[in-house]
């Protein structure tokens, strides 16, 4: 048993573990795996770690550094939050130029984590005035604002309701698209003559436009396995959007409701 445990690499260093954190948080917030791997390198290089070799896929990153274990990262959740991908971005280029105590690199990578630019508040709100902007777009009148503006508000609060509850995003798109369609459909009950205007505006607020920048960037970088799998999951997302959507619409026009 001694025999074996010598063989054995030493135990990982707490600095790799902390980068980890750190290419993890940046994967889940987001971000592209070059700039995740050039992320992780970068923080390596900067506390002198030899022989560093960094895999990131989609859903979880490995890192290895010579004479230690492979630390794994598994990432389950992932949303868009591009104002912590800034701030780790900014830390790793700041600690590449004057490195720090490990600890205070945990204690700042963990507000980097946090960072948000915007409320949950104004989250809901611009949600709701760019549903509103995009009635308009779509041939709506000044009278489907309102039912427009509620429906992007709603949406962003079950999608926000559901990645705090921590379920998959398939099922966060499917429910937030259900409710995108009800002011649409109340508008219709009532008799405003464009509720189509107001349906696509509260879906629009739930288009993967980001994820598919995001697959795009990594294909033309040469990361051929996460840019398919960002692809695949932007089409599952827009599947989930549509049966959601569908539903209540169907539900509603076979109950024998207007539509215009």
């Amino acid at each position: 048993m001694n025999r074996i445990s010598s063989d054995l690499p030493n135990p990982v260093p707490k600095v790799l573990k902390v980068i980890a954190d750190a290419g993890a948080a940046l994967l889940a917030s987001g971000g592209e795996v070059a700039r995740v791997e050039d992320t992780m390198k970068r923080l390596a290089h900067a506390y002198e770690m030899d022989g560093v070799e960094v895999i990131v896929l989609p859903t979880a990153l490995f890192i290895y550094a010579a004479g230690t274990n492979t630390v794994i990262r598994r990432i389950k959740y992932r949303s868009v939050n591009l104002a912590a991908v800034a701030a780790i971005n900014q830390l790793s280029r700041d600690i590449s130029q004057k490195p720090i105590p490990v600890d205070e690199l945990a204690e700042r990578l963990t507000k980097a984590k946090n960072a948000s630019r915007y409320r949950s508040e104004a989250n809901l709100f611009f949600a709701g005035v760019g549903a509103a902007a995009i009635s308009q777009l779509m041939g709506g009148t000044p009278a489907d604002l309102m039912p427009a503006f509620i429906g992007g508000a709603l949406t962003q609060f079950v999608r926000q309701w559901f990645h705090v509850i921590g379920l998959s995003n398939g099922v966060g798109d499917m429910m937030a698209a259900t409710v995108a369609v009800l002011p649409a459909l109340a508008a219709g009950y009532w008799g405003l003559p464009h509720q189509g205007s107001v349906l696509v505006a509260g879906i629009m607020v739930l288009t993967p436009g980001l994820l598919m920048t995001t697959a795009v960037r990594d294909g033309i970088q040469g990361e051929l396995l996460s840019a398919a799998a960002r692809i695949l999951e932007a089409l599952l997302s827009a599947g989930a959007i549509a049966a959601g959507a569908s539903l209540p619409l169907y539900i509603y026009l076979a109950l024998g409701g207007r539509w215009s």
